[in-house]
């Protein structure tokens, strides 16, 4: 298919479920405040660096605000409508096209500009490594009204944020974040649990 014709069929499909993006009904999960990384700072340093804990479960919405924090993002306003929910497989990163800033949505692309600014979409991310040293989250798909956005639109954008945030791997599709090699991570209902293993206690020395 080609680039006009994945557009035009793209603008038909949003314009068909543009009428239902007119209810705002609240957006489900945790929300990503400058306080939940405070939060997901003190939970880590407990796990990585305290030591005082050897399991705990960081809320999904805060561990997103630890990670954009990482980029070295702006303080989010309180106003902030993105709301965040996880499985075992994937987080999911939900809001309206309202919840961006107008520069925000002019790096968003044309397929942006065709929606109202209501429309709610969801931001589907996996992590596909919690061990060895690294949490690994990938990017996998942009979804509107449930129509997941091609590749086609979404890469001028990755690259773009690839280039502005060098930590940023696979294109701008993977952030790695560094953690003990013995600690292990992985995803769970609405948080992240992570475990690490308790020092290992050296013997007394009680030979004669």
């Amino acid at each position: 298919m080609n680039r006009s014709l994945l557009l035009l069929t793209l603008a038909t499909a949003l314009a068909a479920t543009r009428a239902a993006s007119q209810t705002l009904a609240p957006l489900p999960g945790s929300r990503i405040t400058n306080a939940g990384v405070v939060r997901a700072n003190a939970t880590l340093d407990s796990l990585f660096h305290d030591r005082t804990r050897t399991i705990d479960t960081v809320d999904i919405g805060d561990m997103t605000a630890h990670l954009l924090a990482r980029l070295h993002m702006p303080p989010f306003d309180d106003s902030l409508g993105f709301r965040v929910t996880a499985d075992s497989a994937r987080v999911r990163i939900t809001g309206r096209l309202m919840d961006f800033d107008a520069p925000t949505r002019a790096e968003l692309g044309v397929v942006f500009s065709l929606l109202d600014s209501t429309s709610v979409f969801v931001v589907e991310v996996s992590m596909p490594q919690g061990s060895d040293g690294i949490m690994r989250f990938r990017l996998e798909r942009v979804v509107l009204h449930g129509i997941p956005i091609p590749d086609l639109f979404l890469l001028p954008s990755l690259a773009e944020y690839h280039r502005r945030y060098p930590v940023l791997s696979a294109g701008g599709r993977e952030l790695l974040v560094e953690m003990p090699r013995e600690a292990r991570a992985a995803l769970v209902t609405n948080g992240i649990q992570v475990v690490m293993p308790p020092k290992e206690r050296r013997a007394s020395g009680g030979g004669r």
